[in-house]
């Protein structure tokens, strides 16, 4: 790097598609563009749908190399390829930093530094987006953090900090830098004034991946056991896709009484769809921090969501509606409440939105981790 040039970032995500870390590290790209250089390396390449293509485009549209591998499972060799090819992003890049988010490309970082030893002098930068680390591939997990332990570590909740903590502990790497909690940021947007029509449908939004961590499992038994007000209809909106997508089309196709449900993909822009909506849902069992809680808060729509890890911090003590994570009664409890009571809602959403100001500010983000990149490149 020349005195003059700007210091070169490159991301390590796992695809362009759907997920809550590729949305942090497009977010630095635009927040950062004045200070730094960045390109991209998503592991698993990129989604063949609206959410991945339109990704793609972004980057395009910025000027910001892309460098894509290849969809190969873990299983199936999907390290091992990872590595080859973030080797070639770096051979071809040549970054200052290596800023690595979430479990493939850190897996592909451990292969790529053991191919190329070289590499490994790089500063690394690691955010740490989830609060349950690694899963099934524990074994895995514990090298990567003894590889990667003298990166510079942000965790985007307290939560999540504490997750890496226990895996530290459990890899006995040396102690690296002290990690740091940044927490996720959105653009605040204007919020707009809700006024809750009492004509015409409530329309209920859930989105995100048909996945266990995310509670897609629970709602049939959630919905099957509230019976909405009779003077309105209710329509449970769906967008996303994953291993339930099946157990979730059966319910579209057979709701509860008082209920029409429909199913739909991933869309490249939840936050225009928002503001069409009475009511948000998330039973998810844990998160690392959820930037789509973080928007609904933002634009004031109403959110149930538990009191599982990383999703409990996005919101201020006393919200009222934080049931028992991984419990579809304690849900259909608070759903059935805020059914019988719009008003609640709409005072749980003021409380929401004026939390969410002061602690997800996008800005603040991004000034958090040049700080982190300045440290990383004076070590």
């Amino acid at each position: 790097m020349t005195p003059s040039a700007k210091p070169r970032v490159l991301q390590m995500v796992t695809h362009l598609a759907l997920g809550g870390a590729e949305r942090v590290a497009f977010s630095l790209l635009h927040g950062l563009r004045d200070r730094f250089d960045f390109a991209v390396f998503a592991a698993l390449g990129v989604d063949t749908g609206e959410v991945g293509q339109s990704m793609k485009s972004e980057l395009a549209a910025l000027g910001v190399p892309l460098f894509a591998g290849r969809r190969l499972p873990m299983r199936y060799g999907g390290m091992i390829v990872a590595g080859v090819e973030a080797g070639r992003a770096v051979r071809r890049f040549k970054p200052d930093i290596i800023h690595v988010h979430t479990e493939m490309p850190e897996a592909g970082y451990l292969a790529m530094t053991f191919l190329h030893p070289a590499t490994k002098r790089i500063p690394v930068v690691r955010t740490v987006h989830n609060t349950t680390l690694w899963g099934a591939w524990h074994g895995i997990g514990l090298r990567c953090d003894r590889q990667l332990a003298h990166a510079h570590v942000a965790g985007v909740s307290n939560d999540a900090l504490a997750a890496f903590q226990r895996l530290r502990a459990e890899s006995k790497a040396p102690a690296g830098p002290a990690p740091v909690l940044i927490y996720n940021g959105v653009a605040v947007q204007p919020a707009p004034t809700r006024v809750r029509a009492a004509e015409g449908p409530c329309r209920i939004l859930f989105a995100g991946r048909f996945e266990n961590q995310k509670g897609a499992d629970l709602l049939p038994e959630i919905l099957g056991k509230v019976s909405p007000p009779a003077n309105r209809k209710h329509e449970l909106v769906i967008y996303g896709s994953g291993h339930h997508e099946p157990q979730l089309r059966a319910l579209a196709s057979a709701p509860p009484p008082g209920w029409s449900v429909s199913v739909n993909g991933p869309i490249a822009n939840l936050t225009r769809e928002m503001p069409g909506f009475d009511l948000m849902l998330m039973p998810s069992r844990f998160e690392g921090l959820s930037l789509v809680a973080i928007e609904a808060a933002m634009l004031k729509l109403p959110v149930i969501a538990t009191n599982g890890p990383g999703l409990r911090e996005v919101f201020p003590d006393g919200y009222p509606w934080l049931p028992q994570a991984g419990d579809a009664d304690s849900f259909a409890d608070a759903l059935q409440r805020a059914l019988n009571a719009p008003e609640s809602c709409t005072a749980a959403a003021e409380l929401a939105y004026d939390y969410a100001k002061r602690h997800f500010d996008l800005s603040a983000m991004c000034d958090a981790y040049a700080d982190v990149y300045r440290k990383a490149l004076a070590r």
